[in-house]
């Protein structure tokens, strides 16, 4: 299918009145009668971003016959569960900035961040559980399990600089493609899809997931702290191995590569511009986005599933917005 780019407003517009019924469900459950608890999550709340995962949902259920209170109820939970993990990210990383805001644990410590973090997968659940489809709950259930299994082998595999290729994209794909796909999948159950229909939304939110995450990794090499709204060389700082680093110690010989494995585990800062320079010289960051272009291109290809719709320009838009996104 022919796709046309489009900005995220533009994007959005199929789904603009559920989008305002989300932000005012969103508000409503991080209100608390307990001052800390409000106080963190007002805090939450200016932290936002482009609610990508929620939108997901939101046009995956529209793109059938799905009622507005239960497609809103479910992108409540997903952007729950994600700001879960960011918070639980930002304390694993010892980031300070979170979309040019103090991280949660930067404001208040580790302990009330790590229980706020917590707070917010149980509020998710809570939502979840009051869906009257309980393979949505089942499915998200299974994706937090995923996403933890895949934080976890990224810690155990820091510093493994010569790691399979395979075996990055089967991390990438726990931690942040799964959430992708569960929010397509479960805006397609509320949709009334048939099976192969949700199959091909799951497969579409796969593979978006995997782009996004690739886009992630190279703008870490390539972006700005202002754009991005969060320091960048993060990855290399905290020895997480990315595509784009994979693909540039993959090219580089043992004598090359040894100094800077070395300035990366000492925990010089200063590695962090000569990465970055040999990364774009040696064609790294561009080989790590053609391998992204390629996984948004088979995105959209699942997309075949849907009937035409609105709902299905912007899914298909997505694909190609999250490529060229800047932060």
């Amino acid at each position: 299918m022919t796709v046309l780019r489009a900005s995220l407003d533009e994007i959005y517009v199929p789904i603009e009145n559920e989008l305002k019924d989300f932000h005012a469900l969103l508000k409503k459950e991080l209100a608390s009668d307990d001052l800390l608890i409000d106080e963190i999550n007002r805090h939450l709340l200016k932290m936002t971003g482009k609610f990508l995962r929620p939108a997901l949902a939101l046009l995956a259920a529209k793109s059938g016959d799905a009622t507005r209170r239960e497609a809103v109820d479910l992108a409540v939970a997903i952007e729950l569960i994600h700001t879960a993990t960011l918070v639980h990210d930002d304390i694993i990383d010892g980031s300070e900035l979170r979309r040019n805001q103090p991280s949660l644990h930067s404001k208040w410590g580790r302990e009330i961040s790590i229980v706020a973090g917590d707070y917010l997968y149980a509020k998710a659940f809570l939502l979840l559980a009051g869906l009257k489809d309980a393979r949505v709950s089942e499915a998200f259930a299974r994706c937090a399990h995923v996403m933890c299994e895949g934080e976890l082998k990224q810690i155990e595999k820091r510093n493994h600089f010569v790691m399979d290729e395979a075996e990055y994209l089967r991390i990438i794909h726990q931690k942040t493609a799964a959430l992708f796909q569960a929010a397509c999948m479960g805006g397609g159950y509320f949709s009334e899809a048939s099976f192969g229909t949700i199959e091909g939304l799951g497969d579409y939110g796969f593979q978006l997931g995997m782009a996004f995450q690739i886009v992630d990794d190279c703008l870490d090499l390539t972006g700005e702290t202002r754009s991005l709204g969060k320091a960048v060389g993060v990855d290399i700082h905290k020895n997480d191995v990315t595509l784009p680093l994979l693909y540039l110690f993959g090219d580089l010989g043992e004598s090359e590569k040894r100094p800077i494995v070395e300035a990366i585990a000492g925990g010089d800062t200063a590695v962090f511009h000569r990465i970055q320079k040999l990364a774009l010289e040696n064609r790294s960051v561009e080989k790590a986005m053609e391998r992204a272009r390629a996984y948004a291109d088979k995105a959209v290809g699942a997309l075949d599933v849907l009937k035409p719709s609105a709902c299905k320009d912007s899914l298909a838009q997505l694909a190609y917005y999250c490529l060229e996104r800047k932060r």
